[in-house]
């Protein structure tokens, strides 16, 4: 893998040849994921759908650990392997298997003690309840193997070497989706999870081989250590504003999903399996365009480091056309094909009709305002690309929280299509939160104050030319002038 100067050519070109790889990568993992909870309602009978929707925002909290732990020890790595201390790199590694595999003990206890009682306090639909408890239950056991391969892809990423935890990801995905099909036959949606179980398992225990094989090639000066304290220090801060954040957002759709089963109990199950479908298709939708937001952090990071700032504004631009692009595209898809796209989620068994008209609607309502969020993301990414962290957590802050208000201000008076509503409206708000910080960019303010102030100036330089050039007319005009005589 070679590395790519995002600072030199014309920003359109290197932005869409920097971005595609992105985008087919969100493709692959997202198709991957909405195929597992397809062949589950399809195959796993009526309430399979609702009892992976039930339990969907604790499995988000639970993969921000994951992501916190590839977060915190990829960033602490590389420093060590940039600055050439490979025992240092060593002993982050031991330092943070040891940790990290603690906590997953911990947290895979703690779930399943606290599973049924979560579930039942959500407000999970009687009839999924059982099948609720069962698939979490599962996805605990398979915790420790989660987090340990994020950890393990994060080590590879420090080092810079991403195309091997790609590699392990197809063949977790696609062994997923295979065992799939043939357990979700005999065993329902206990199946789907086993599937899970024994693909992440696989890719956990690949990837960590591979780590240790990766490291035993690192030279040492000195012996590593296996565990320290102070190392564990830094990998925590690291980690933790990324588990936070993610958490937060899963914490406010767990929030939602409250209020969905609430709406289930009363106009029955179809809500909240309809809301499932519809969610993974706007989280397949989303999740796809929004990676070329995610590849102009890194053009902007680069420019705002290289003092280009004014690159920083053609850049945004520039993603911002070829996002709109893309975005547009997922648009269409949902508004024409919403009906059919809800329908690959529902089961061969059963009444549907609720579900279909709920998930269908929700995607038709939401999926106009892919432009506005679009713009959303592409001005928040640019913000953290040049180092505003700060807004960036605001924004998305502010348009979840909305979201969360608004899902229960809006289901009184308008049902189920408050839920479509308030992600609109959401997103709306959080869009133009996300446009002020970005014109607020210090460094773009600055850069435009400059242009201004050289304005003026160049504007008082061609009085100054004309008014003396005017003069000199004027005195050849007039032989006899006053001035002549000094």
């Amino acid at each position: 893998m070679s590395n790519t100067d995002l600072t030199v050519g014309k920003p359109f070109k290197v932005l869409l040849i920097y971005i595609l790889p992105l985008f087919g990568s969100a493709v692959f993992q997202q198709l991957y994921t909405l195929a597992d909870t397809i062949i589950a309602g399809k195959f796993a009978g009526e309430t399979a759908l609702t009892a992976i929707g039930a339990s969907n925002s604790i499995v988000n909290i639970l993969m921000a650990v994951a992501l916190g732990a590839n977060a915190g020890c990829a960033v602490f790595v590389s420093r060590m392997f940039g600055a050439k201390n490979n025992a240092g790199v060593k002993t982050a590694v031991y330092t943070g298997l040891i940790s990290f595999a603690a906590l997953a003990v911990v947290l895979l206890v703690v779930g399943v003690i606290s599973c049924e009682p979560l579930l039942a306090a959500l407000k999970t639909p009687a009839a999924a309840l059982e099948e609720s408890v069962t698939y979490l239950n599962i996805y605990y056991y398979g915790l420790p193997f989660l987090i340990l391969y994020n950890f393990g892809t994060g080590i590879f990423s420090a080092l810079g070497d991403s195309r091997t935890p790609f590699i392990f990801l197809v063949i977790s995905s696609v062994s997923n989706i295979v065992l799939d099909i043939v357990m979700v036959g005999p065993w329902g949606v206990a199946g789907v999870a086993w599937a899970t179980f024994i693909a992440q398992g696989a890719a956990c225990i690949l990837t960590l081989v591979f780590v240790f094989l990766r490291l035993k090639k690192l030279p040492v000066d000195e012996k590593p250590h296996i565990f320290v304290p102070r190392v564990l220090k830094t990998l925590l801060i690291l980690a933790l504003p990324v588990m936070l954040q993610n958490s937060f957002v899963s914490v406010g759709n767990l929030i939602i999903q409250i209020r969905i089963n609430e709406l289930a109990n009363v106009q029955g199950i179809g809500i909240t399996d309809g809301f499932t479908a519809g969610v993974k298709l706007i989280v397949f939708c989303t999740t796809c365009f929004c990676t070329c937001a995610n590849g102009l952090t890194n053009f902007v990071s680069q420019c705002y480091g290289a003092g280009k700032y004014e690159r920083i504004k053609q850049g945004f631009k520039a993603a911002l056309a070829i996002s709109t692009v893309m975005t547009a595209v997922f648009v269409a898809i949902c508004v024409i094909f919403a009906r059919p796209l809800t329908e690959l989620f529902m089961s061969a068994e059963g009444d549907t009709t609720l579900a279909v008209e709920s998930g269908a609607m929700y995607v038709t309502i939401v999926a106009p305002f892919f432009l506005i969020v679009n713009v959303k993301v592409v001005a928040d990414d640019a913000v953290r690309g040049a180092g505003g962290n700060l807004g960036f957590t605001i924004s998305t802050f502010t348009d979840l929280i909305l979201r969360v208000a608004l899902v229960f201000l809006l289901t009184g008076p308008l049902g189920f299509a408050g839920v479509g509503w308030a992600w609109a409206i959401g997103w709306t708000l959080g869009a133009c939160v996300a446009l002020t910080f970005y014109f607020n960019i210090p460094c773009l303010k600055a850069l435009r104050k400059g242009k201004k102030q050289n304005g003026t100036a160049a504007l008082a330089g061609a009085y100054a030319a004309a008014h003396e050039g005017n003069e000199s007319v004027a005195a050849a005009e007039n032989p006899e002038s006053p001035h002549d005589g000094e």
